[in-house]
Formats: structure tokens, C-alpha cells, sequence
């Protein structure tokens, strides 16, 4: 690829070294690694990926910071170290285990996790897995290096609570993650704001199989559950979990996020509710949207909701696939009915492009894919007008809004329920959201 290994930082993987050190990061040549039991710099894996600097560890995994020698990508690289169970002599690359129960039990969960995450690659608002394996005695996955920061972070850093416009741009995009993933009865369990990344997208990540797993073996699960974010069924061994789990922790970083207060804990509130309402917290916050928050906050199971698709029309007041809209609209879902993106949804509150181009597509397809262009088509939101426009960019083979081509370069007014197509068969409806 034409590096220069000579100069390469080998924690922040850039061609800066200088002097000894690194211009970029400040790292000596010869850094320490933290921890002390993470893979030694410069180590490469799957005889692929070069090992650099540790990104985050806790108590059941470390990840790095790595490069795909094959395409010169940074990636991040996730290993399988389970604290306490776990752990690595120095001057050693394999893993030596103190509880080979725990940790067998845990890494095969780790690795059905990856595998999980690993099918919703082409999904816009879920990590992408790139590969994953077994090695050292232990596993790792290959996902992409994301650049930005969580929702947690963001919080702190903003110092006041988020208005719900600048919340709802981002918890529709997780919403249309986890409604994909629903779909084939896998459940996060583990959503809070530090799980929701902010980058170029909302992207949801951590689906924490193997801290469960481990939890379970263990039978601690006081370990896995965050205070404020998971429902009374996760606190015990045989709760009854589902899509409903997942609903109440996202209420519960909304709630945060709107007014700076946590849940109180789900088993407190079972014996006696002292939650404040969120419309009491927020002056102005729609009442539509409160009581959403609200509902979807109920301690029991049962008087939730359902489902995703429940929260977000209850949240939006909207009415799905109706063609209805009572105001204008503040974002747009897309919808995949058929093709690539079939079954999984994209909200955005912004302008949307779809086609080949990775660096300003938002819906993204393959090198090659027939009959797509790299920048195929444009929406965008007219407030103005209360209309959703598409245009098609000249592409090569075409634009079709309700089954009729339309000419490149011409904004087309699309209504909620509205279809468009191009490629092969990839099938795509818009519907209007609005708060």
C-alpha cells in the first residue's frame, strides 16, 4: 500500500513518528500498552491486521484500534478478555484462562454476537462487522473504526438537556436499528447513551451477548444491568424479554437526554412509582411525545408497547402508511420493500443521498451493484412547503416514483406512502414524520 513503517505510530496507526515520538498522538516509540495483559503493539492477527493502541477495555473485552494490511483501512479490532476470567502473561499472545467454564460459555456468545452484528453489515445505523474469527485461544471481530463520539459523551460535553428536536434525530436512526433487528427476535439489552455512537451516522452499537452470557453463568446480574435504562424483567433470571426491553431503555435515554434526570431503578419503582412525569420536567415538551415516553416507561411489561414501529407512531403522532400527514414533516423514514435494504429503515432529519459513492451516501450499496449509479438520487425536506422532494442526479438507468420514470435533475413532490425504485428491483417508501 505504499506505507511507510518506518514512521508508523503504532498506537494511533499514522506515518507521524518523529525524533521517537509520534507527532500526532505525542506517543514514544516503545509505548506502554494499557492494560498491561492487552496484545503488544505491532502484533498482526488473522495474518491480516496489524494490532495498535487500546481504544476501551472493561470487564469483558478490549478493543483496539487496527489496520487492514490488505486495503490500508483503520479498523477497530474487539478481543475477547473477559476480567477475572481471563487474562494474558507478559511477553505472551495467547490468552490463558482461570475459569475455562465461564470462559467458554462467554466466548461462544461473543462469537454469536459478532456473527449477529456481522448480518446487519449493510444496515446504516448498526456497527459494521467486517470478520470475525478465533485465534490466541480466544475470538475477536473486525468492525469499522468509528469517529465521533456517544451519546453520553455528547450529553456532558453539551451541558443542558437536548431539545426534542435535536433528540429525535437521533433516536429515530436507532429506532430503525432496532426495529431491523427485532425482526428476527434479536434483542439488544443493552441500550443506554453510551451504546448510541454520533458520527457521520447514528449508529448503535455493543450488543453485549457475552456480558450476558457471562452475567448469567456467573448468576450476577447486578453486573450487566445499568441503573435508569433496564426494565424489572432484566433483573431477574427468568424475565420475559423482547422488543418491549429494549423500548423501555431507549425511553430511558430519552428521559435523561431530555431533562437531565435518570429513571429511578426499575425495582425500586416496583414497590412504589415515584417517577417524575417527563412533561412535568419539561415545560413545552408536546404532549404526544411525553406520553409516549411515558407509556413506554411503564414498569410492567404488559403496558408498554409492543413494538418499535407502537413507540415511534405514538412518539411522532403519526399514522403509518396512511398518506396523512397533519403537519409538516420533520424527517422522513425509508422504508426497503424489496432488494438490498429490504426490511430495514432509515430516518433522517437532513438531506439523504443513495447510491455507490461511500463518502456521501448515506444508503450505501456494493461496488458494481447494476443498475446503481454512485450518486443515484437526493432527498430532502421542504418545511417550507411541508413536501419531501426527490431528485434523480442524471443517473445512468434511472428513477421510478410510483412505478413511473422520472427525468434526472427534476424535484419530484413525494407523499407519505409514495414508492421509488432503481436498480434491480430495489424498492424504497417514504413516509413523513413529524413531532
Amino acid at each position: 500500500m505504499g506505507r511507510d513503517f518506518k514512521r508508523l505510530c503504532l498506537k494511533c496507526l499514522t506515518e507521524a513518528v518523529q525524533g521517537g515520538r509520534c507527532q500526532r498522538c505525542g506517543a514514544p516509540v516503545g509505548f506502554a500498552q494499557e492494560p498491561s495483559f492487552a496484545l503488544i503493539p505491532g502484533t498482526i492477527i488473522d495474518g491480516r491486521y496489524l494490532v495498535g493502541g487500546v481504544l476501551g477495555f472493561g470487564g469483558f473485552g478490549i478493543t483496539y484500534l487496527g489496520l487492514d494490511l490488505a486495503d490500508g483501512k483503520r479498523v477497530a479490532v474487539k478481543e475477547f478478555m473477559p476480567s477475572g476470567v481471563a487474562g494474558r502473561l507478559p511477553g505472551h499472545i495467547e490468552v490463558s484462562v482461570k475459569d475455562e467454564s465461564a470462559f467458554s460459555y462467554g466466548l461462544s456468545r461473543f462469537y454469536d454476537e459478532a456473527n449477529t452484528v456481522y448480518k446487519y453489515r449493510s444496515h446504516p445505523n448498526i456497527v459494521h462487522v467486517y470478520k470475525y474469527f478465533r485465534e490466541n485461544a480466544t475470538a475477536y471481530y473486525v468492525m469499522e473504526y468509528l469517529q465521533g463520539q456517544d451519546l453520553r459523551s455528547c450529553l456532558k460535553k453539551l451541558g443542558r438537556p437536548m431539545t426534542l428536536q435535536e433528540l429525535m434525530q437521533i433516536i429515530l436512526p436507532v429506532m430503525d436499528a432496532l426495529e431491523c433487528v427485532h425482526r428476527d427476535r434479536v434483542i439488544h439489552r443493552d441500550i443506554s447513551p453510551d451504546n448510541i455512537f454520533l458520527g457521520q451516522t447514528v449508529k448503535l452499537i455493543d450488543f453485549g451477548a457475552a456480558r450476558v452470557a457471562l452475567a448469567e453463568q456467573s448468576k450476577s446480574l447486578s453486573i450487566i444491568l445499568k441503573r435508569g435504562f433496564a426494565p424489572e424483567e432484566q433483573y431477574r433470571s427468568h424475565g420475559r424479554q423482547g422488543p418491549w426491553t429494549d423500548i423501555y431503555a431507549l425511553a430511558g435515554t430519552m428521559y435523561v437526554a431530555l431533562s437531565r434526570q435518570m429513571v429511578p431503578e426499575a425495582p425500586e419503582r416496583l414497590v412504589a412509582d415515584e417517577i417524575e412525569d417527563i412533561c412535568t420536567l419539561v415545560p413545552g415538551l408536546p404532549e404526544t411525545a411525553g406520553n409516549a415516553i411515558m407509556t413506554a416507561l411503564a414498569v410492567r411489561a404488559e403496558n408498554r408497547y409492543a413494538s418499535v414501529a407502537e413507540f415511534r407512531r405514538a412518539l411522532t403522532g403519526s399514522s403509518s402508511h396512511t398518506g396523512q400527514m397533519m403537519t409538516s414533516p420533520e424527517a422522513m423514514r425509508v422504508y426497503g420493500i424489496s432488494g438490498l435494504y429490504a426490511g430495514a429503515s432509515l430516518t433522517s432529519a437532513d438531506t439523504l443521498l443513495i447510491g455507490r459513492d461511500p463518502t456521501a451516501c448515506q444508503l450505501v450499496y456494493p461496488t458494481g451493484a447494476p443498475g446503481i449509479s454512485r450518486r443515484q438520487l437526493r432527498l430532502d425536506i421542504d418545511r417550507l412547503r411541508g413536501v419531501i422532494i426527490l431528485e434523480d442526479l442524471h443517473s445512468s438507468f434511472g428513477t421510478w416514483v410510483n412505478g413511473i420514470r422520472i427525468p434526472g435533475g427534476v424535484p419530484v413532490a413525494l407523499s407519505s406512502g409514495d414508492r421509488f425504485a432503481f436498480g434491480e428491483n430495489e424498492v424504497f417508501e417514504i413516509e413523513y414524520l413529524a413531532w
